[in-house]
């Protein structure tokens, strides 16, 4: 599986590698609305950085065992998660990824982006995760997206998302991030 997938090489069938956000913006390119280009950094890039940073699993687990109730607790967890998510490297390939979608959206220009969580249970018809994870505007530079990425992922340990996500007795561990990076429009 690809690392990147540009817009037009998705559609709603790709949710689970491109998150709802992702998806639906491959079905908008597809039935030709007109879409700022962009692509979807995958769902096997943030499993891949989690396996990196949590190879047994444990921290990730640990968040199922919060009281959906207790959001102090929940807001101590998430903010240490979030923490050593933004804090640690990404792997390389990731890393390279980034670095040449980028140049590939921007024609080796340094036009500004968009940073968007694109998250696999966004959009679904049991949930809905909308505005709990973060997204970055007018980002400019592959090292910025790169930061920025991590920033999307860590924003799926807010506070909210992970409260919501108790409340809903989902696992840890099926879920995932994808993050779309699109090109800035001039509104």
């Amino acid at each position: 599986m690809p690392r990147t997938r540009f817009f037009e090489e998705v559609g709603l069938a790709d949710r689970p590698s491109v998150g709802g956000k992702g998806a639906n913006l491959g079905e908008l390119v597809r039935a030709g609305i007109p879409v700022p280009p962009g692509f979807t950094m995958t769902t096997d890039c943030f499993r891949d950085f989690m396996a990196a940073l949590d190879s047994d699993g444990l921290l990730r687990s640990s968040l199922e065992t919060l009281n959906a109730q207790d959001t102090s607790g929940i807001a101590v967890a998430g903010a240490a998660m979030r923490a050593r998510i933004e804090d640690a490297p990404l792997p390389g390939a990731i890393d390279q990824a980034i670095c040449d979608a980028h140049r590939s959206l921007c024609a080796g220009a340094d036009s500004p982006v968009a940073v968007r969580s694109s998250a696999t249970g966004e959009d679904a018809e049991d949930a809905s995760f909308a505005g709990l994870q973060d997204t970055y505007l007018w980002l400019h530079g592959a090292e910025v997206i790169a930061r920025q990425v991590r920033a999307c992922w860590a924003s799926l340990y807010s506070t909210e998302s992970l409260a919501y996500r108790r409340k809903l007795g989902l696992r840890e561990d099926g879920i995932a991030m994808a993050v779309v990076v699109q090109r800035m429009v001039d509104a």
